[in-house]
């Protein structure tokens, strides 16, 4: 079973104390105080104001202060209040200017600090956090996630899962009480958010995003009213609405309802110019989420009509977000030129124009290809895939730690996406290899899920379609005729005609580089035949792939007798999934769907 915060003794979690480091109102009633920051116990359960000589003044930032403290290991100190202070200074030197991103570094390191210094519960989120942040449990694979799997808790865990504990039974005496603001209910299930993904915890973390949703449409109807503050507003529209769309974004398939209604009024109505790399970044995500569904909506189409091109409702959708994207991109070259002759650039704007255009080539090719079943359409993309890898490999460099690693968690944009989708849709060898190599390097975790879930999930879809293209390769006759010596035709004039408001081979120029680098670096034309050769032939490569578990049962499609000879454990997840193959004697091509298990898990 997934490892679950414990429950909260009457007696608490904190053991007895001295009182002469306890808060000034035990110290004035003589009674022994817990020390529990920011409020002790003793004061808040019997509703008296909890102050604490000298604990915080001013701002969190005290850098000799925050040294010193760091200086003892978490889990060496025997005392319990120490380890508490130790966990919020490495929250606030190492966690907070990387679990909501540099955009987002305001709301993380003055904004909930600030928060903290009134709400014991955001106070014990964010040190459960910090330790987290501190010990992430390596994930060599998967197995530790699965239901009766027990998991080895180190000291930090520990703490983390009792500071977790205290947060949650804090917020849930508040709501019984009927006490909680609102406002910080929400930061509050934000920072819940972080802390079941970063234990793996998938379906909590989705629980508590729709708790956090419904949250936030809860304070849009007060603010409607005039029962929020301005400041809280703007920091609800701003920030924290953004945080949900990227979410959002990542986990779109079971979200897509809350998350039309978190971003339906925040969708720009006309787009002139960006302002900040954050309001670029902000578009995008909003871009992410309908070009997105799009896709989905396309290769539903593709899958019920058995239709290689789409309707013309669905060609002017295409066209619609295909301008969209093109004006983003318009307004993001001008930001661009106005930040490009700076000479204080710092290594984490390269890293976030990295991301962002990352993302960018990633959306122009997907609202490209998916006017077409045929997967090889994308084959005249490969400038853009080579993009997306020398684009990723800038921002993790630009991004990393110290240390030279990543962050285990973040609430913002990473590579994972755009690299995910080049594994799977670049058939092109070296830059699908080299994709696949940055996706291990990834934050440990985004948003709700591990990037080691993505990484083994393309590991085994690269293995299909090599071993299929291999299968195929022995009996060429099997080839259609767009597959001869395994090469590919680029789309024909009228793919071309449907692809409108982008330019796929061209790229944006980022931060540091005077030019753009050359589009065709991996297939130069000396050596395009000899490159293409290597590709996938259609008939090898998968279409959009749908994981599912024995015990949800199987598609009506699925024969008797291959249920009979696989693996009956209901645990057992499969790949369903469809392959174009050419029929010879009708001269055309056929979706034809194909279920096999899961060797790994992921």
């Amino acid at each position: 079973m997934p490892v679950s915060p414990p429950p909260r003794s009457r007696a608490g979690l904190i053991g007895p104390l001295r009182s002469t480091r306890g808060c000034k109102t035990c110290k004035i009633r003589k009674v022994k105080c817990g020390e529990e920051k920011p409020s002790c116990i003793r004061c808040t359960s019997t509703g008296r104001k909890c102050e604490y000589q000298g604990t915080f003044s001013g701002t969190f930032s005290s850098a000799s202060s925050m040294s010193s403290i760091l200086d003892t290991p978490l889990s060496s100190s025997p005392n319990t209040v120490w380890r508490e202070r130790r966990a919020f200074a490495y929250y606030f030197q190492h966690a907070a200017p990387f679990v909501g991103g540099q955009l987002d570094l305001d709301f993380w390191k003055t904004i909930v600090p600030q928060v903290c210094r009134t709400e014991p519960a955001v106070w014990d989120a964010i040190i459960a956090i910090s330790a987290l942040f501190e010990s992430p449990e390596p994930y060599p694979n998967l197995d530790c996630l699965h239901p009766g799997k027990p998991r080895a808790l180190n000291q930090n865990h520990r703490d983390a899962l009792n500071w977790y504990s205290r947060s949650v039974s804090g917020v849930r005496q508040r709501i019984e009480r009927g006490s909680v603001d609102t406002f910080v209910g929400l930061i509050s299930c934000v920072l819940f958010i972080c802390i079941e993904a970063l234990q793996g915890h998938v379906e909590e973390a989705l629980r508590l995003y729709g708790q956090g949703g419904n949250l936030v449409l809860a304070l849009r109807a007060q603010i409607a009213c005039g029962a929020v503050t301005a400041t809280n507003a703007a920091l609800l529209e701003d920030t924290i609405v953004p945080i949900f769309a990227r979410l959002g974004s990542i986990a779109r398939a079971v979200v897509s309802n809350l998350l039309r209604s978190l971003i339906e009024d925040t969708e720009p109505t006309a787009l002139q110019e960006f302002h900040s790399l954050k309001s670029a970044r902000e578009t995008i995500i909003l871009l992410t989420a309908e070009i997105h569904s799009f896709q989905t909506t396309c290769a539903q189409h593709h899958l019920k009509f058995h239709a290689s091109h789409l309707t013309p409702e669905l060609i002017n959708r295409q066209t619609i977000l295909s301008a969209k994207l093109g004006a983003w991109r318009t307004a993001f070259t001008s930001l661009m030129v106005s930040l490009h002759p700076s000479d204080t650039v710092s290594p984490n704007q390269i890293g976030t124009v990295a991301l962002i255009i990352a993302h960018y080539e990633m959306l122009s090719i997907m609202i490209a290809v998916c006017v077409s079943s045929v997967q090889m359409i994308t084959d005249a993309y490969l400038p853009n895939f080579e993009t997306i890898v020398e684009q990723s490999g800038i921002a993790l460099d630009a991004l990393a730690r110290s240390d030279g690693t990543q962050a285990p968690y973040t609430f913002d944009i990473t590579v994972v996406l755009p690299l995910f989708f080049t594994c799977l849709r670049c058939r092109e060898p070296g830059i699908r290899r080299r994709a696949l190599a940055l996706l291990e390097r990834a934050p440990q975790v985004q948003g709700f899920y591990k990037s080691i879930s993505a990484v083994l999930f393309v590991r085994q879809i690269m293995a299909l379609e090599e071993q299929f293209a291999a299968q195929l390769r022995n009996n060429s006759t099997m080839l259609g005729p767009t597959n001869v010596n395994c090469g590919y035709q680029r789309p024909t004039q009228a793919h071309g005609d449907e692809i409108s408001g982008c330019d796929s081979h061209s790229s944006i120029t980022s931060l540091g580089s005077e030019s753009a680098a050359s589009p065709y670096s991996i297939v130069a034309e000396t050596g395009a035949m000899t490159a293409t050769r290597l590709l996938i032939p259609e008939e090898a490569r998968i279409g959009p792939v749908n994981v599912f578990w024995a015990r949800d049962g199987f598609p009506p499609e699925t024969a008797p007798e291959d249920i009979a000879k696989w693996n009956q454990n209901p645990d057992q997840r499969f790949l369903h999934f469809t392959r174009n193959q050419y029929d010879v004697a009708s001269n055309t091509w056929h979706m034809v769907p194909e279920i096999i298990p899961a060797k790994v898990s992921f």
